[in-house]
């Protein structure tokens, strides 16, 4: 349905098949997001910044942090990739859905809503914001 809303050229990874659209993520801005994630999680500080010369697959990079001291990021496998694709597909469907649902509810319209996008935490999470979901 998103895809009538977005050409192709805006969004490649909206286009492809959720089992490709990993391969359409730039997977120096994925490493780096997961490295800064679990940073955040395990020592509160962020992590280093990458460029796409530091990526080469099945390896790892050590440069230095932006604290100055060494750190080593690892690259990210084809199959993980494939999952983080599904994710930002994912995402992009509960944001638009998030904004049809508000709709819905001003208007007082009932609707049911399928598809393979929709995990649990993320209709948990519209659940909270939208109180009048009923889940089947």
């Amino acid at each position: 349905m998103m895809r009538s809303f977005v050409d192709e050229k805006e969004n490649l990874s909206l286009w492809a098949s959720t089992y490709h659209a990993g391969e359409y993520l730039d997977p120096v801005a994925v490493a780096e997001a997961k490295a800064k994630k679990k940073a955040k999680k395990l020592a509160g500080v962020s992590a280093p910044s990458l460029t796409k010369g530091d990526i080469f697959e099945g390896s790892t990079i050590e440069q230095s942090s932006l604290e100055g001291g060494p750190s080593t990021v690892e690259l990210i496998s084809p199959k993980q990739m494939a999952v983080e694709g599904f994710k930002a597909q994912s995402e992009m469907v509960i944001e638009s859905l998030d904004r049809l649902i508000t709709a819905w509810e001003e208007r007082k319209e009932s609707v049911v809503v399928e598809g393979v996008h929709l995990s649990l935490n993320f209709v948990m999470g519209l659940m909270t914001k939208h109180p009048s979901i009923i889940p089947s």
